[in-house]
């Protein structure tokens, strides 16, 4: 009985712990952050689904019938027991800001690759000048990576990256950010964003841990 009940798990998903939904492997973890200075100057610039400015993203990998993230964050990349995903997002009545996105199905067969690709960028540094070109990797930019189709090329979009408000300004966090590290504010160039991820129409939002 109990083989039983793992082949079961294993086929529909495992059930995390802090709430009965059946996770998958490839499934996406948006997450509002617990407050820094780095994740609330993301906030003020993206907007995610249903207007939730997620600052953050990972990608869960199922192994051995635990439930694993892998995540670009500070200070590098890694893969993380999702109770030390979950217990990282900033929380409403003690449940975690985090919103699960599932594939559509018609890209589940390019999953197991997804998951081979990010891991290789286990250990790599966090790029917190978000530039494609330093070898140095941000939340989204993994994931944009990772999922790619039978013909090598990202299932998600680009788009012009803006570290503005919405008034168009520059915000200060922002210029005192990339003074910090002694580069330029990489407004306009290509990129991603966990917000501009969330809405995206290859997947669909199934879950949200904080409702």
């Amino acid at each position: 009985m109990k083989k039983i009940i793992l082949l079961i798990g294993l086929f529909f998903g495992v059930t995390n712990i802090f709430a009965q939904f059946n996770l998958k492997s490839g499934d996406l973890l948006f997450q509002v952050s617990k407050s820094t200075k780095l994740s609330d100057a993301i906030a003020e610039v993206t907007s995610g689904v249903d207007s939730v400015n997620y600052t953050h993203v990972g990608i869960v990998s199922i192994e051995n019938n635990k439930i694993f993230v892998i995540e670009a964050t500070t200070p590098n990349v890694r893969k993380v027991i999702i109770d030390t995903f979950l217990n990282d997002a900033r929380k409403i009545n003690g449940k975690p800001i985090v919103a699960v996105g599932r594939l559509k199905s018609k890209y589940f067969d390019i999953i197991p690759q997804a998951i081979k690709n990010a891991e290789t960028y286990l250990g790599k540094s966090y790029d917190y000048v978000y530039s494609p070109d330093n070898d140095e990797y941000y939340c989204s930019e993994l994931v944009y990576l990772a999922f790619k189709n039978k013909n090598g090329k990202p299932i998600f979009k680009s788009k012009k990256m803006t570290f503005c408000d919405e008034k168009g300004n520059m915000t200060a966090a922002w210029i005192q950010h990339f003074e910090k590290y002694k580069a330029p504010v990489p407004e306009g160039r290509k990129g991603t964003n966990p917000g501009d991820m969330s809405k995206s129409k290859e997947i669909t939002i199934l879950y949200r841990y904080f409702d």
